[in-house]
């Protein structure tokens, strides 16, 4: 926290459970999930305090490490977790998370596909506004938790749900000394929540060669290695030994996140890349249309300036020496950058040179950066339709028309290009609709067909024609 921070919460502290006394070579171990804490994500300092029935204390060394946190793979889940951290560790940060809550919800047509998530936030910003004391402020941390899993766990299959599920129920029965009815109970749920999950983990990995393989310790770990883990859960919790079955539970869980957060990191990654490229199309296609924009300038002003001159060849054809004398007095004076008629000042030949060498060097540098995009998009597995290739022979060609000072084809060129990049986006976002294989992605998808979002997957807002 900053040094003049307000934090709402202190260090977390967990009682160790201890070894059984007279038993030689006993060992005990204590598992606590942290990830829900406000620190989780940060480093932190551990120390270990030991305190016997005299009453006397000793301090282990100070060891510095991560706390683990829960990965959140949904953008709008991360944005309601980096808020509520910023809450929980300054409560001074109240009017800034306001700021902030509003910005998420500034256009939730585009940002929630689900309006209950829309109103949970809405709500949870109406009680952080009214929170006027710490406690008040420390429900709502509670309160933004649980929206966040809310929208994270949305995304969990029912398989995945079904699986949480049960474990937390094993875990339950196991710690509050359930009997061997009850563990047999929870143990049948658990089996058959853990074979339809890993039915479904093996028709993703089919579906997908890059999903992530059942790992542990980098060996490839089985089915039958679960069923054993399991079985061995079951024993434990029979025979009295319930500190053994929930450390094998433990275990058993850790397995069992780290192969649903790897899902949701591989699909939160693969969907950042794609975005990523997506973004670069949009800005192609907007340095696209500003170059068509100053290229058609330069040459209307091209067109001016040979207009003008030819009138003033007549003009002085026509008046002769008095003619001459009179247009003289119609220069702009030194330093002026517009005419008596209120036109731009006219380029000299040298720098309407320079000006459209500049716009060919630039054409051609979007050309190139058109070619490694579609690349990177062919890398991903996507298909570049024909749209880029004109786009791309399009670029050349008013590239070429730049270095002949041909201004009005040049302009046409760029025209076409633009009409084939946005041809070519459309149906880039029909295939990344298609691969995600998500109703939702893709009806936001659908409203959504401009390439350059902001970090929430909203389309980000323009100004001017198009």
């Amino acid at each position: 926290p900053a040094p003049n921070a307000h934090p709402l919460y202190g260090p977390p502290e967990m009682p160790l459970t201890l070894p059984r006394r007279g038993v030689k070579g006993n060992a005990a171990k204590t598992t606590k999930d942290l990830t829900e804490h406000v620190w989780a994500g940060g480093d932190i300092k551990l120390r270990l305090v030991a305190t016997d029935d005299a009453g006397h204390t000793a301090t282990s060394e100070t060891r510095t490490l991560v706390m683990p946190e829960r990965p959140f793979s949904n953008p709008l889940a991360r944005a309601v977790i980096e808020q509520r951290r910023a809450l929980a560790l300054d409560a001074n940060a109240k009017s800034r998370v306001l700021d902030l809550m509003d910005a998420i919800t500034l256009r939730p047509e585009d940002t929630f596909d689900n309006m209950a998530h829309y109103l949970a936030i809405m709500s949870a910003r109406t009680r952080l506004k009214m929170a006027d004391n710490d406690d008040k402020l420390r429900d709502e941390v509670a309160y933004l938790w649980e929206i966040a899993l809310g929208i994270e766990e949305g995304n969990l299959s029912d398989a995945e749900r079904r699986l949480r599920q049960a474990q937390q129920a094993l875990q339950d029965a196991i710690k509050n000394g359930a009997s061997d009815e009850e563990i047999d109970k929870a143990m049948k749920e658990l089996r058959e929540a853990m074979n339809q999950f890993l039915q479904e983990f093996a028709q993703r990995a089919q579906q997908n060669p890059n999903a992530p393989q059942m790992q542990q310790n980098g060996q490839e770990l089985r089915q039958s290695d679960i069923e054993r883990m399991m079985d061995q859960i079951e024993n434990l919790a029979k025979s009295g030994d319930r500190d053994s079955a929930q450390q094998l539970l433990s275990q058993l869980q850790d397995m069992m996140n780290n192969l649903q957060a790897g899902r949701q990191q591989q699909g939160g990654q693969q969907n950042s890349e794609m975005r990523q490229q997506m973004d670069k199309l949009g800005e192609i296609m907007r340095r696209q249309q500003e170059m068509m924009n100053e290229t058609f300038r330069m040459d209307q002003m091209q067109r001016g300036q040979q207009q003008r001159g030819q009138n003033r060849d007549e003009q002085l054809g026509e008046n002769g020496e008095q003619g001459q004398m009179g247009e003289q007095g119609e220069q702009p004076g030194p330093g002026e950058d517009r005419d008596p008629l209120g036109r731009p000042k006219p380029m000299t030949p040298e720098e309407f040179a320079d000006a459209l060498k500049q716009l060919q060097e630039g054409q051609g540098k979007l050309q190139s950066e058109l070619d490694q995009l579609r690349k990177g998009l062919e890398g991903m597995g996507l298909e570049p339709n024909e749209g880029f290739g004109e786009a791309g022979k399009s670029m050349g060609d008013a590239e070429q028309a730049l270095g002949d000072s041909d201004g009005d084809q040049a302009v046409g060129h760029q025209g076409r290009a633009l009409e084939a990049l946005r041809k070519g986006a459309k149906d880039m976002m029909k295939q990344l609709q298609a691969m995600q294989g998500d109703e939702g992605e893709g009806q936001r998808g659908g409203r959504q067909q401009n390439a350059d979002r902001d970090p929430l997957g909203r389309p980000r807002a323009t100004e001017g024609p198009d």
